[in-house]
């Protein structure tokens, strides 16, 4: 049997998790499938931003056997703008990398698929966020900002850029330091510098396979498993309980006044410690449930029962149930 000589340091797949994007084939929608607010509220990992400007964010499916974008995507991010004048309005979509050193002093290639109801212009810039408390460096924005123009029709969109280094910076205390790509689809006057004097106009604005990399080169669009893709967004965010889970407490006995607990573990260990919202739940002698010692890898459940008896606290059909947040 002949036999290969690997060197040190080289893996069999060197192109493995090259992408710093996470949820950049937008497979993952655990909030929903649609916003209008700012923040999370849809595409995991994407984050709305506008002001004065209004923009509503959907999951759109991909055609069966479509040949416009390759690998077979199942959906992508549709941004809807109406624009407001203003120098102070915007309208953009953001993702935020965790850790300000990732790809920090290098060269970098952001990759993506887009489109527009019309031909019209879309900007793309980057930011080094270095956290908040103590006394962090200020940002360094914008980095990189470029217009493009997205035609009617799927086209590949290809940006290279240089990575500032982090020498001599100095971290937040919060672990909240983070590189930032803004998609800016309506910008007033005060932010020439950010959108590359995109201006302000009304749209639509659909975006598929995003990808960041190191080098000079965009490789083709990496496809990781659903299942590894949903564990990834869920360091940042996770549902709890639903209408498919039973997710609760229940006790044949309890004197009244004490409490029964159930340890909550989390499929995967969160960033930091996580802001918990308890889905609705259906009481039955007890008056309410408490979330009680939360961490990044669970949480205890506690239910005190009104009197002596059984006792349960059991998640409704509530459809999004509550969830775990951890995100940037």
């Amino acid at each position: 049997m002949a036999l290969t000589k690997v060197r040190q340091g080289i893996t069999a797949l060197p192109f493995s998790n090259r992408n710093k994007i996470i949820n950049g084939n937008f497979d993952i929608w655990q909030r929903g499938t649609s916003q209008t607010a700012n923040g999370y509220g849809s595409a995991d990992r994407w984050m709305c931003y506008s002001v004065g400007t209004t923009q509503a964010v959907s999951r759109q499916p991909f055609a069966m056997g479509q040949a416009e974008v390759p690998g077979n995507p199942t959906y992508y991010m549709r941004t809807v703008v109406t624009s407001v004048a203003g120098p102070g309005n915007l309208a953009s979509i953001q993702h935020h990398i965790e850790g300000v050193r990732t790809l920090a002093g290098m060269k970098a290639t952001l990759s993506f698929w887009a489109k527009a109801n019309a031909s019209k212009p879309m900007a793309v810039s980057f930011k080094q966020s270095f956290g908040n408390g103590g006394t962090p460096s200020s940002p360094v924005n914008p980095i990189g900002p470029e217009k493009i123009t997205l035609n009617t029709t799927w086209q590949k969109y290809i940006i290279t850029v240089d990575l500032p280094s982090i020498a001599d910076k100095t971290l937040g205390t919060d672990g909240m330091d983070l590189l930032q790509i803004s998609f800016w689809f309506d910008a007033g006057s005060n932010f020439n510098d950010q959108s590359a004097s995109l201006g302000q106009q009304s749209g639509t604005f659909d975006i598929a396979q995003v990808q960041l990399e190191e080098g000079e080169i965009a490789t083709p669009f990496e496809q990781r498993h659903i299942a590894d893709e949903l564990a990834l967004c869920q360091r940042y965010h996770q549902r709890i309980g639903g209408a498919s889970n039973n997710f609760g407490i229940q006790a044949g006995y309890s004197l009244a006044g004490i409490g029964t607990s159930v340890p909550i573990i989390f499929p995967v260990t969160m960033r930091s410690t996580p802001t918990i919202v308890l889905p609705v739940m259906s009481l039955q002698n007890c008056s309410s449930v408490i979330v009680n010692s939360p961490h990044k890898s669970g949480f205890l459940l506690i239910a005190v029962a009104s009197a002596a008896g059984a006792i349960s606290a059991i998640n409704t059909a509530d459809t999004m149930g509550g969830y775990a947040d951890a995100e940037l």
